[in-house]
């Protein structure tokens, strides 16, 4: 998955749903793995619920993803392979 850039609500819920698609996980696991019933995911995914800051890390540690912050208009950059080891 490459990174993007997201600037509201709606943008989020549809990276979320993309990624657990990519996975191949259905709601329903992925709520199991973040600890939410698949209903509650659906309406993130669906956008008609905005999580809690507790639920959005939930999600995203169960979508093994990391949240990284920047000021706008930066694009964070990609560790070389020296950087790694």
């Amino acid at each position: 998955m490459q990174t993007q850039t997201l600037r509201d609500a709606t943008g989020l819920s549809q990276m979320l749903r993309s990624r657990r698609k990519e996975m191949g996980l259905t709601q329903e696991q992925l709520g199991q793995r973040a600890g939410l019933a698949a209903k509650h995911v659906s309406r993130i995914e669906n956008g008609t619920h905005e999580p809690k800051v507790s639920t959005l890390f939930a999600l995203i540690s169960a979508l093994d993803l990391d949240l990284v912050l920047g000021e706008k208009g930066t694009v964070a950059p990609v560790p070389s392979v020296a950087d790694i080891f």
